[in-house]
Parts: structure tokens; sequence; C-alpha cells
């Protein structure tokens, strides 16, 4: 899944998305039961296993304690669950925090900000080269010419 910004997503398909991406930076998702007990303390508090049927879809419409609960524990408004508008500006912020924690892009903004303006252009347009060539089949993928002293 890419995201609740795909289209209208159902009510598993939005907190399997949170599921998957918010978490801390040094770890992956957690899991159901680290999930029930975050929320044991609320008055939303479920079960490992009631929080798999929501996942999975065979409980659709929780009740609203449920989401709260649930919104609380991930950091997200209520309305995430609810207005597809809120939860695919809501994905799109926590695309760019998961980004963000990745140490490598980190560093390198960080080294990219020191430049002038004229080099962060160029900078800018590199990256966009290889979006576009990266997007490309092998097949149809400019090679580039070695040059004289290049070893092949």
């Amino acid at each position: 899944m890419t995201g609740p910004d795909q289209g209208r997503q159902s009510f598993a398909g939005k907190l399997a998305y949170l599921i998957e991406t918010v978490h801390p930076p040094d770890r992956g998702s957690y899991s159901y039961r680290e999930i029930a007990a975050g929320i044991a303390e609320h008055p939303g508090a479920m079960t490992a296993a009631h929080i798999n049927q929501l996942v999975s879809g065979k409980q659709p419409h929780p009740r609203i304690h449920y989401v709260e609960a649930l919104a609380s524990f991930f950091g997200v408004p209520v309305t995430y669950f609810f207005d597809d508008d809120a939860a695919a500006l809501i994905a799109d912020q926590i695309t760019k925090v998961s980004a963000w924690r990745d140490t490598e892009a980190r560093h390198i903004a960080e080294r990219v900000v020191e430049l002038d303006p004229r080099d962060r252009n160029t900078v800018t347009n590199l990256i966009d080269s290889l979006r576009s060539y990266d997007g490309q089949p092998r097949t149809t993928r400019r090679r580039r010419k070695p040059s004289a002293g290049d070893d092949a």
C-alpha cells in the first residue's frame, strides 16, 4: 500500500498504513500487542486480536472510542480515519517525516543546505535526472560512453 491518498481507502487500509509507516526511526512497525499495550490506559483499550480484525477489515466500522485511542497512539487527528482529504494530507506529512528519518537522506539534506543557491539548483537537477532515469526500462536507458581513461 502506498498510502491513503490512493483514492478512497477503508478504515482498515488507513490503519494498516499507519502501522506500516508510523514508528520510531530505529525499528520497524509496532506489533499489534505493542499497540494494544500503548492504548491500554485509554477508554478505547482493545486486544491485539481486535486490532488484527480492524486491520484485516473483519471489523470495518469500529466504535468511536477505538478510533480515538488509535488516533492518539499514532499521533494523528481522528479525522484521518473519516475524511479522505485529511487522510491524504496527513499521509503526505507522514511520508516526509519517514524520509527525514532516513539518516543518509538527512545527512545529504544537511550538506546541501550549506551550498550556494546555484549549486543547490544543480543538485536538484541531478536528483530530477536520476528520478527520470530510474523510471525508464533498463533497455531504453542511455549508457555513458567510456572515456579514454576508463577501464572496462
